[in-house]
């Protein structure tokens, strides 16, 4: 299980993250609502290791991982799709998939499975991933993450600048992750009604805070798209 305890963060004098906390189990998708600029990149970030947390907890599997590496937090099964995806753009699907085997265990190859999940992939093993449209990339950056072997998935704004019919795949590859194969993820995400579809949990950010926070089943949805929009 993931645990975020009373989280901050700050750029300079500028505070970001608020005492932010979250929980993720096995099995779980959590999605992280809100609007522009209110810090749910930087809290995925944080979990990721890629910014310095100033304050709180962070523990994956009962492990405090706040002074970690990134490339440890990969090692210990932390798998991250950031924003814009960030493929090599030069490298073709297949080299771009190595990439992740650093942080697999030694011995490793790319699974099979991931080309079970994103078919598309198969056949374009030797295009280059800068040459794939953005939903093929967005599926390139998953299936990568994958690639590592994770327990926990992370993503942020896998649905930005992708077509329709690619977003109803990834959250069916979401939702297969977490509810036959046991994964924790955690997702950040614009797309409310899609979010809410998909997550176990949901919280919405504002201005650094949780400010709502509850399974989706309990959660007033309604008070959820308030803070989305005011």
């Amino acid at each position: 299980m993931l645990e975020v305890k009373d989280v901050t963060l700050s750029y300079g004098a500028s505070l970001c993250l608020r005492g932010v906390s979250l929980t993720v189990r096995p099995g779980e998708v959590h999605a992280v609502l809100g609007r522009n600029g209110v810090g749910k990149s930087s809290l995925l970030r944080a979990i990721m290791g890629l910014e310095r947390v100033g304050g709180g907890s962070i523990a994956w599997e009962g492990r405090d991982i706040a002074r970690l590496a990134p490339a440890d937090r990969a090692r210990a099964g932390i798998g991250y799709v950031p924003q814009g995806r960030e493929i090599f753009p030069f490298l073709s699907v297949q080299e771009n998939l190595e990439t992740a085997l650093a942080a697999a265990p030694r011995g490793s190859s790319v699974p099979g499975e991931v080309f079970d999940l994103f078919p598309i992939l198969r056949q374009f093993l030797r295009r280059r991933g800068g040459d794939l449209s953005g939903g093929q990339q967005q599926q390139l950056a998953i299936a990568r993450a994958l690639t590592a072997r994770p327990r926990l998935l992370i993503l942020d704004e896998p649905t930005e600048g992708v077509q329709p019919n690619v977003i109803k795949e990834i959250g069916r590859v979401i939702r297969h992750l977490a509810r036959d194969r046991g994964f924790a993820v955690v997702l950040v995400e614009q797309y409310f009604d899609w979010a809410r579809e998909l997550a176990d949990q949901l919280s919405v950010m504002v201005r650094g805070q949780v400010a709502l926070s509850g399974p989706t089943t309990a959660l007033d949805l309604e008070a959820a798209r308030l803070l989305l929009t005011v």
